[in-house]
């Protein structure tokens, strides 16, 4: 089969986490035996000129994906449907260069309904090729979006051949949503890549047990929550305890002025931005995975911490609920310090029970590249099943 994905963003490179499972679901479906091509609009801010910028290429073959980029100017940023109809221009000339080159796809898989899902739309009805949509944002749970963007994620979700969630939270804040389109979702979740394994695991150091939280630093991803568990995880503690921040984002600086103020600079380490490759290695050297946020569409931090091997405290935030299951870790309410503190120092006590290959070979019967693209493959033989039959 012949798939065509269309991100609403996606990585300028193979360092680049912006959008990473985008690219990470990509290689699944090529590795699942499917020819796999990218176009990737991206609308660049008037605000940025004048910056250093990425040099990205306009065409590469990415481990066999074929990646078409176009980027353009928001010279209409305040204008409703301004960014839409920009995406939607940089698209067209895309598709229009990838068929020349590459053949007509069997399907335009569109990642998130603002921009890609509403651009699918247009580009499934002109060039006649079925649409997929998956949608990730949640902008729709935290109200972020305005009146004309969500007249255009309306449109695709009504006009879309499949629709599909990341997760069963999201499915239904999305029925809520939009209740006039009695739509049906589908769940599948993010790809899980394949660098992920217990086997990467690095001997256990018995004398300290380290906690990791791997997210951009904003107020959603509940970091503040989780400092102040740690400090009070860490008051009464006889075991050495550190806390590993991994990412970067607004609150960094506030975060860093906590743990100094708290005496316990020496057991939180920020490490900064890590890029996607580099990971696994990062995942080797911890013992329990954190999720903070007050909300998720999904959390692929914690589906790539239990293929790695290492169990996860998480908040019922709404994506974590879905990937972890008994056995796997424990859920806490977010917003919620003290019971984040208390399933830390339970995990950390009961670090044997948690068996890394054990770990891993459930979380790959749910979240690995070939489940994953398995899923996707049979979703899309019965939507262009169903169409021959309609016709």
């Amino acid at each position: 089969m012949h798939i065509l994905i269309l991100p609403s963003w996606y990585p300028s490179n193979a360092d680049d986490v912006r959008g990473v499972f985008f690219r990470d679901q990509a290689i699944a479906l090529h590795n699942y035996g499917h020819t796999v091509g990218v176009i990737a609009p991206s609308i660049r801010s008037l605000r940025t000129l004048g910056k250093p910028r990425n040099q990205n290429p306009d065409f590469e073959n990415d481990r066999g994906i074929l990646t078409y980029r176009e980027e353009v100017l928001s010279f209409l940023p305040r204008i409703p449907y301004g960014s839409y109809l920009l995406f939607l221009r940089a698209a067209r000339k895309l598709l229009n260069a990838y068929i020349k080159k590459n053949g007509k796809p069997d399907i335009i898989h569109a990642h998130s309904a603002i921009l890609a899902g509403a651009a699918g739309v247009k580009l499934s009805q002109e060039f006649e090729i079925p649409l997929v949509l998956t949608e990730h944002s949640s902008g729709f749970a935290r109200g972020i979006y305005a009146k004309w963007q969500l007249k255009l994620a309306e449109n695709a979700i009504k006009k879309s051949g499949l629709n599909i969630a990341v997760s069963p939270s999201l499915a239904n804040i999305l029925i809520e949503q939009f209740p006039n389109i009695n739509a049906r979702w589908k769940w599948i979740p993010n790809v899980v890549a394949a660098r992920f394994s217990a086997k990467n695991r690095s001997c256990k150091n018995n004398h300290i047990i380290r906690y990791l939280n791997l997210a951009l630093m904003t107020k959603n991803k509940g970091q503040t929550d989780l400092l102040s568990a740690f400090i009070k995880l860490n008051k009464n503690s006889q075991t050495v305890l550190e806390l590993w921040l991994a990412g970067d984002g607004p609150i960094k600086a506030e975060l860093m002025k906590i743990a100094k103020e708290a005496g316990v600079s020496d057991r939180v380490h920020f490490l900064g931005k890590i890029e996607p490759e580099k990971v696994p290695e990062l995942l080797a050297q911890v013992d329990v995975m954190v999720v903070s946020s007050h909300y998720e569409t999904f959390g692929v931090v914690a589906a790539e911490a239990l293929m790695a091997g290492i169990p996860v405290v998480a908040t019922r935030s709404g994506g974590p609920e879905c990937i972890v299951e008994e056995g796997d870790g424990l859920l806490v309410e977010p917003k919620q310090p003290k019971a984040l503190a208390e399933a830390m120092l339970e995990i950390g006590q009961n670090l044997d029970r948690y068996k890394p290959a054990v770990l891993e070979k459930n979380a790959q019967a749910r979240f690995s590249t070939s489940a994953v693209a398995a899923q996707l493959t049979t979703e899309y033989q019965n939507l262009l099943s169903f169409i021959r039959e309609s016709n």
